[in-house]
C-alpha cells in the first residue's frame, strides 16, 4: 500500500531522553514492527490507527538533555484535524514523551544493581507499543517457546497475514490486523504460521479486539492493575503476558529472566527457576516499588556490561 505525507508534528519529550536507546533497544527490541528501519537518528516505522495503516518517520533533531523529535505521518487518505490530534497523543504515549524518569534515577543512585545500568543507558525509556494487537502477538508467541521458535511464528504471521506500507522511499512489512486474524480459520493459522495451540488463543484475542475491547491508548490511561485485569480477560493471556504488554509497574519474569534476577538478588541460579518467580516478583516490588518495570527493562538491555561488572556472564543463561 502506497502512503502519502499527511502531516508533521514536533514532539518534545521530557529530558533526559535518548531517541536511539528508546526506539531501538540495545537488546534488539523493536518499537512497532521488526521490519522498521533505523538509520542515523531516523526511524521509519508503521502502525495502524482506526483500522488504517500509517507510515511514520521520526527524526531526532535534539539531544538527550534537549530532546526534539520531528515526526512525519503518512496515510492513504486525508487526515482530519481530530485524527491529527489523536495520532499526536498516541505518538507521545508510544515514545514515552511525557514520562519523567526523575524518580527512577533517584532510586538508582542508592541501588547497587541499577547504578551502573543507568549510566550505561541514560535517557532510555521503556517500550510503548503504538498499537495493542502487535503486543499481544508478541506475548502469545513467547509463551512456552524458545526464542527461535517464537521468531519463526512471528515471521510467518508477518509474511502470510501481515500488510506492507510504502512511503518516503521505504517499504515496511507490518503486523496483521485483528480483523484479519479474527477472520482466519484456526487450521490456516496453524498451518501457515506454525502457531500450534496458540492459533485458537490468538484468534480469540483478535476477535475480542474487534468487539470494543479497549485500545492501547485507553489501557494506558487506566490504573496499571485495572489495565492488567482487563488484559487477563483475554483467552490465553496470563500474568506474564499481561505484564509484557503493559510493563509500567509489572515484572514479567519467565524462566530465562528468573535466572538472571535470582543471580542479581541472591548470587546464584535457582534450582527451579519457574518456582522462584513468585518470590522474585515480591523481592523486586520491595526493592524497586513502582519502578520495577523500568528496572526490568534496564537490566535486560545492559546484560553484557552488567555481566562484566559482577563477574558472571548473564548472557549465557
Amino acid at each position: 500500500m502506497n502512503l502519502k505525507e499527511a502531516f508533521t508534528v514536533e514532539l518534545e519529550p521530557i529530558p533526559p531522553y535518548s531517541f536511539e536507546l528508546t526506539l531501538r533497544k540495545p537488546a534488539g527490541w523493536y518499537w512497532s514492527t521488526p521490519e522498521e528501519i533505523f538509520e542515523k537518528g531516523t526511524c521509519w516505522s508503521v502502525t495502524r490507527f482506526n483500522g488504517e495503516l500509517l507510515g511514520l518517520k521520526l527524526h531526532s533533531t535534539g539531544t538527550i538533555q534537549k530532546p526534539q523529535i520531528h515526526c512525519t505521518v503518512y496515510s492513504r487518505t486525508k487526515v482530519d484535524d481530530s485524527s491529527k490530534h489523536a495520532i499526536t497523543r498516541m505518538l507521545k504515549r508510544a515514545i514515552k514523551a511525557e514520562e519523567d524518569l526523575t524518580g527512577f534515577y533517584k532510586l538508582s543512585q542508592k541501588d547497587d544493581i541499577l547504578q551502573g545500568v543507568v549510566k550505561d543507558l541514560y535517557g532510555m525509556h521503556t517500550i510503548g507499543w503504538p498499537e495493542l494487537f502487535p503486543a499481544l502477538i508478541l506475548a502469545v508467541s513467547l509463551q512456552m517457546a524458545p526464542m527461535k521458535r517464537s521468531n519463526q511464528m512471528m515471521d510467518l504471521l508477518l509474511a502470510n497475514f501481515g500488510d506492507q506500507a510504502s512511503f518516503d522511499g521505504k517499504t515496511i512489512h507490518y503486523w496483521p490486523s485483528a480483523q484479519t486474524i479474527a477472520n482466519a480459520p484456526v487450521e490456516e493459522l496453524k498451518d501457515k504460521a506454525k502457531l500450534g495451540y496458540r492459533a485458537k488463543n490468538l484468534k480469540a484475542i483478535a476477535t475480542a479486539l474487534t468487539q470494543d475491547f479497549p485500545s492501547m491508548d485507553e489501557l494506558s490511561a487506566m490504573e496499571p492493575q485495572e489495565a492488567k485485569n482487563k488484559l487477563l480477560t483475554l483467552q490465553g493471556i496470563g500474568e506474564y503476558s499481561a505484564e509484557l504488554v503493559m510493563p509500567k509497574t509489572g515484572f514479567p519474569l519467565d524462566v530465562w529472566s528468573a535466572k538472571i534476577f535470582n543471580v542479581l538478588f541472591y548470587g546464584k541460579i535457582p534450582e527451579k527457576p519457574r518456582d522462584a518467580i513468585p518470590a522474585l516478583k515480591v523481592a523486586a516490588e520491595q526493592r524497586w516499588g513502582n519502578w520495577r518495570g523500568y528496572a526490568f527493562v534496564y537490566v535486560l538491555n545492559d546484560l553484557p556490561k552488567l555481566s562484566k561488572r559482577i563477574g558472571i556472564d548473564l548472557t549465557k543463561f
